[in-house]
């Protein structure tokens, strides 16, 4: 069975900005300490 992670409101529109602005994936997950791609790809 999957655990589901539920990031803070914060970081699903820090994401969404460093997204805007051109980091990569992996980038992202580093700075906020996200372990998932999907979760950075469908967020």
């Amino acid at each position: 069975m999957k655990t589901r992670v539920h990031y803070p409101e914060e970081t699903k529109w820090k994401v969404i900005e460093m997204k805007k602005d051109g980091y990569s994936n992996r980038t992202i997950m580093e700075k906020l300490g996200i372990k998932n791609v999907s979760q950075i790809r469908h967020g």
